[in-house]
């Protein structure tokens, strides 16, 4: 196909295509996203994927077969019939967003368990402001259920794709330093988990905890290490108004004001783009329920967009990284980021037009979106922008938080790098460049351990494992930077197998964690050859091999780790010299 590299060798008809692809995002309807199992016959012999269709390691999951319960009751006699047989299980959630293999049980015999039809509302408390829901819920149907009881979940993450269990497993969070901070599993106050058990308890048990148990903080992120999340309790809070206001600043000061920032506005976060030296400041409030205001955030890059345009997108970047065209990146990230705030990021004063700052409205209808979820099939004429299916974004994420205490420092040593080649960070920008949501300390033992930052990079991943991006060395530098250095925590439902690498060490009760697992699995049928890694009871979870550092399998210590054959050879950090990063030869990228 010819005609699309030509297109794109012009660079006026490639700010056109970001133009068009910024308006048609908010005029077409979408094709859902595929289911994440796919079975050869009826519920068995299957394969298990995640939303974007690839995992860090290119692994294909297996499993023999796939459970959908309806009830708790069903789900104990899944769980208790594969106990007896010493069955290897995992769960799948509706969506299965996390990028890591959290989904894969080992082998290919292990039994698949689906919380797709676990997706009804129980019970709403309105004495004691509390919902129970199953754990396949997602997270739209809970604050839509919540505020027709005129009720709220005062933080959530901003994609409403994810299912309850899910986002609990994985430590979902939006950004707030206030009250109990923006981790939702820090407002469950009570959780029943069904569990392998011996044979005199039938195989299976329901476990039933609430705030007086200390199970609870294994239990409230857990990585699916424990059994099945089968009904969650949250404590809400009435329905409120918010406030929001974006404004754009030069990102001279940056390190001092995002440790103060969160502080000021209870859901502040900050867009950051550091090849442009700008940062945009969310400036978000409660205000009184009286405020005239029915504003609604429909987030742009969570829209539909047509297949035809998503495909021409991905061939302009697959382009720009074959021929090193730094300069084209940077002029499209501009367009794209300047496109976004021009249109307010998907903000309307009424949910047709945006008017002007500030935007106020209820909580619920500014809190989350994802409406590439909604529309019916159209034969993939539009997509989510991730969709496997087409040919669309393809991209690794990058997301770690690090303590307030010393990000400026870590935000300083970024800009560092950034000038000296203020080039080479213009590929996050297309992807919006760095979300930066405040999180606070948990008392969940996987949770987060300090007040801190979290960084969400979002960037270009080749289809090719062998081929290493634009500014390899600067991406490697920033990820060891954060991990090495200021001892970052990951998300983990997010990041390359790197981010994993030892980290048990940094979560204090860590232990506390390791001995409630055993007590609720000890059979370890629901964990795998991953987790056991990623949980410090296995070998570190990097892959040593040919080209391992281009996919974030390994730090690089030998240039095979890299791709000497394409002049990516393995060399110390610019700034950090502990990094060992695949850098290009005698150029500057």
């Amino acid at each position: 196909m010819p005609a699309i590299p030509m297109l794109f060798s012009n660079k006026f008809n490639v700010l056109l295509l970001w133009k068009c692809l910024c308006l048609l995002v908010v005029l077409v309807g979408c094709n859902p996203p595929g289911e994440p199992v796919k079975c050869s016959t009826k519920d068995s012999n299957c394969t298990v994927t995640n939303s974007y269709g690839m995992f860090p390691d290119r692994a294909i999951c297996r499993a023999g077969n796939v459970a959908y319960p309806t009830s708790e009751q069903e789900l104990v006699s899944i769980v208790s019939a594969a106990t007896k047989s010493k069955r290897k299980m995992k769960v799948v959630t509706h969506f299965s967003h996390s990028i890591p293999k959290l989904v894969c049980p080992d082998g290919q015999d292990g039994l698949l368990v689906s919380t797709k039809n676990l997706n009804r509302v129980l019970k709403t408390n309105t004495e004691a402001m509390t919902m129970t829901v199953e754990s396949g819920v997602t997270l739209r149907q809970l604050i839509t259920e919540a505020a027709k009881a005129d009720f709220a979940l005062p933080y959530a993450p901003y994609w409403w794709g994810l299912t309850i269990g899910g986002l609990l497993g994985t430590g979902a969070h939006g950004s707030s330093l206030w009250g109990k901070g923006s981790s939702v599993h820090d407002y469950v106050v009570e959780m029943r988990i069904v569990s392998p058990a011996k044979a005199e308890d039938g195989y299976a048990k329901v476990w039933v905890l609430n705030e007086r148990d200390k199970d609870l903080d294994a239990a409230k992120v857990s990585l699916g290490v424990l059994g099945v999340i089968s009904q969650v309790t949250f404590k809400l809070q009435p329905l409120f108004k918010r406030s929001i206001t974006y404004v754009r600043k030069d990102d001279t000061d940056l390190g001092d004001e995002a440790v103060t920032f969160g502080k000021l506005h209870e859901f502040a976060d900050i867009f950051w783009y550091p090849s442009q030296r700008k940062a945009i400041y969310r400036i978000d409030d409660r205000v009184p329920i009286n405020v005239s205001g029915n504003g609604v955030y429909n987030f742009t890059p969570f829209r539909s967009t047509l297949s035809l345009v998503l495909a021409l997108v991905r061939s302009s970047e697959e382009t720009q990284e074959s021929s090193g065209d730094a300069e084209g990146k940077c002029l499209n990230a501009k367009l794209m980021t300047s496109t976004l705030q021009s249109s307010a990021y998907g903000l309307t004063n009424n949910g047709a037009i945006f008017t002007g700052y500030p935007v106020i409205g209820f909580h619920d209808r500014l809190q989350s979106s994802g409406t590439c979820l909604d529309s019916l099939e159209d034969s993939l004429i539009t997509a989510c922008p991730w969709d496997p299916r087409i040919k669309g974004e393809f991209f690794h994420q990058t997301t770690f938080s690090i303590g307030l205490s010393v990000v400026k420092s870590f935000i300083q040593d970024v800009q560092k790098l950034v000038s000296m080649d203020p080039k080479s960070l213009c590929g996050l920008e297309l992807y919006n460049g760095i979300l930066m949501r405040y999180v606070k300390a948990s008392t969940a033992y996987l949770g987060k351990q300090e007040d801190a930052i979290d960084f969400d990079i979002t960037y270009y991943r080749s289809k090719d494992p062998m081929a290493p991006r634009l500014y390899q060395d600067v991406l490697e530098e920033i990820e060891q930077m954060a991990l090495f250095k200021y001892n970052a925590l990951p998300h983990w439902g997010k990041n390359r197998n790197l981010l994993f690498d030892g980290v048990m060490k940094r979560y204090k009760n860590g232990g506390e964690f390791l001995k409630v697992k055993n007590k609720y699995d000890p059979w370890g049928l629901f964990s795998s050859e991953w987790t056991d890694q990623v949980l410090g009871l296995r070998n570190g979870v990097t892959i040593l091999k040919e080209g391992c550092a281009l996919e974030g399998l390994c730090v690089c210590s030998q240039d095979v780790h890299c791709a000497p054959s394409k002049g990516y050879l393995c060399k110390f950090g610019k700034i950090f010299s502990d990094a060992r990063v695949c850098a290009r030869v005698n150029t500057k990228t």
